[in-house]
C-alpha cells in the first residue's frame, strides 16, 4: 500500500464536484447589462418560487408592466418599481406599450430602467406618444408623464408633432403653447397647417395646446396667421359682424372675390379676421369692414307690398334683375336704397330705409259675369300684363288699366287697397 496516493475512486469523485460548481456558477453567471436592464442577485428576502428570478421595472410614474414570452403570450405582469417573480428564460417587456428585450435567471434580478416624457401647458388637453410607424403607444393629459423604455418616439398634441429621444432615467419635458380666438360669439374656430390641413378645432373663448409652429386660424372661412411660442398664449384677434332686420330672412357674408365664407339668420352675429367683406341680403350688397374686438352693424330695412289675392311680387333692381320675391303681405329684408316691386308685371317704386319697415298697398280686379271665361289685364299700350278666370280677381300695383273679355275692352282704374269689380 502506497502512502499519499488516492484511489480511481477517490479522484472520479472529485472531478465530478468540480464539474457541478462549474456548471452551478455558469448558472448563476449574470448576463452583460444593456443599457436598459442590468442583472444581480436578489435581494436576500425576496418571495420568489423556487427555480424562479424576479424582474423589477424602475419607473417614475405609478404604472404597470406586462412580461411575454418569445410568443408574444403574457406570463406575467406587476407595477413598476416592484419585484415580481418571472421564470428563467427570454422576454419582452412591455410598458406604455414600449417593449424592451431580456432575460431572466434563477435567484436573479432583472433591473430595468425606464425614462418619461412629460408634456407642460396651460391646456385641458391630451397628448400621445406615437412609435416610428406612428402607432399610438400611450395617451395623457397636459402635465401628467408617461413611462416608457428608451428610445425614440414622436409625441402629438391636437395633431402638433415633435420628435422626443428619450434616454434611460430622464425626464423628458416638452413644452407647449396656446392659440385662441377670443370673441363674443358662440361659434368655433379651427387650426391648419400650411397645407391647410386642419389640425384641431375649439369653440371660440376655450384655447387649444399646440407644439410651437406657425399655423392657419379659421373662423367662418376667413383666415390669419399665427405663430405658436413655447409656454406662451397667443391670442388672434376678431371682430364680430351682424345684420339687423326685422324679417325672418338670412343674410351672406362674401369675400372680395364673390365667394361665400359664411351665412346666418339676421339679428344673429358671425366673427370674422379683421378685413373688409361684402354683406348680401335678398341680393343687395354693402361692403363691411370687421374690426378686432368691434361689432360692425350692418342695418336693413324692409319692404312689404300688401294685397288681397294669394299673389307673389318681386323685387327688382334699376337694371330689372329681380333681387327677391315673396306673398303678398309678406316682407323683406334689402340693404337701404331705391327699387321698383314688380306685381304682375306691373312695377311700382319702392324705397328701403335703415331700421324702417315700408309698406305699399297694390289693389285688385274682378271681372263679374256668368261662364268660366278668361279675362286680360292690359296696360295703356295694349300689352297684356295677367289674365284671370271670370269672378276671380287679380292684384295689379294703383293705375289705369285695359280689361279685355273675349273681344270687348273697357277701362278700369285700380286703387291701393281697393277692389275693383266690373260687372260684365
Amino acid at each position: 500500500m502506497l502512502t499519499g496516493t488516492r484511489s480511481p475512486r477517490a479522484y472520479l469523485t472529485i472531478g465530478t464536484a468540480a464539474l457541478a460548481a462549474v456548471l452551478l456558477v455558469a448558472c448563476h453567471k449574470a448576463l452583460p447589462p444593456d443599457g436598459v436592464c442590468s442583472y444581480e442577485p436578489l435581494p436576500t428576502g425576496t418571495q420568489v418560487p423556487s427555480g424562479q428570478g424576479g424582474i423589477q421595472v424602475l419607473a417614475s410614474t405609478d404604472a404597470y408592466f406586462a412580461v411575454r414570452d418569445t410568443t408574444g403570450k403574457q406570463i406575467a405582469s406587476g407595477h413598476v418599481n416592484a419585484i415580481t417573480p418571472i421564470p428563467p428564460g427570454d422576454y419582452q417587456v412591455v410598458l406604455s406599450n414600449s417593449t424592451h428585450s431580456t432575460s431572466s435567471q434563477s435567484k436573479m434580478l432583472t433591473k430595468c430602467t425606464t425614462g418619461a416624457i412629460l408634456v407642460n401647458g396651460k391646456t385641458d388637453d391630451y397628448y400621445a406618444v406615437l412609435d416610428q410607424a406612428t402607432r399610438q403607444l400611450a395617451s395623457a393629459h397636459v402635465g401628467s408623464a408617461v413611462s416608457l423604455f428608451p428610445g425614440s418616439y414622436m409625441v402629438r398634441l391636437n395633431n402638433t408633432d415633435v420628435a422626443a429621444k428619450l434616454q434611460a432615467s430622464a425626464m423628458l419635458e416638452l413644452t407647449s403653447g396656446t392659440l385662441n380666438v377670443d370673441v363674443g360669439t358662440d361659434e368655433y374656430y379651427a387650426v391648419l397647417d400650411s397645407t391647410t390641413r386642419q389640425l384641431a378645432s375649439s369653440h371660440v373663448g376655450r384655447a387649444l395646446g399646440l407644439f410651437p409652429g406657425s399655423y392657419i386660424v379659421r373662423i367662418n372661412n376667413s383666415d390669419a396667421q399665427a405663430d405658436v411660442r413655447g409656454a406662451e398664449s397667443t391670442n388672434v384677434p376678431a371682430g364680430t359682424l351682424v345684420v339687423d332686420g326685422s324679417t325672418d330672412e338670412y343674410y351672406a357674408v362674401m369675400n372680395n372675390a364673390g365667394g361665400q365664407l359664411a351665412s346666418a339668420h339676421l339679428e344673429k352675429p358671425l366673427a370674422f379676421i379683421p378685413g373688409t367683406y361684402n354683406i348680401k341680403v335678398n341680393n343687395t350688397t354693402t361692403p363691411a369692414t370687421v374690426v378686432a374686438a368691434v361689432t360692425t352693424e350692418v342695418k336693413t330695412g324692409a319692404v312689404v307690398l300688401q294685397g288681397s289675392t294669394d299673389e307673389y311680387y318681386a323685387i327688382i333692381d334699376s337694371a330689372g334683375t329681380q333681387l327677391a320675391s315673396a306673398h303678398l303681405g309678406h316682407g323683406l329684408s334689402l340693404l337701404p336704397g331705391a327699387y321698383r316691386a314688380k306685381l304682375n308685371n306691373v312695377a311700382m317704386t319702392v324705397q328701403v330705409d335703415a331700421g324702417h319697415s315700408g309698406e305699399y298697398q297694390s289693389g285688385s280686379l274682378t271681372v263679374k259675369t256668368a261662364g268660366s271665361d278668361y279675362y286680360a289685364v292690359l296696360d295703356a299700350s295694349g300689352t297684356q300684363l295677367a289674365s284671370k278666370q271670370v269672378n276671380q280677381p287679380v292684384s295689379v300695383p294703383p293705375g289705369k288699366y285695359s280689361v279685355r273679355l273675349g273681344n270687348n275692352i273697357r277701362p278700369a282704374t285700380v286703387a291701393a287697397g281697393q277692389s275693383v269689380v266690373l260687372n260684365w
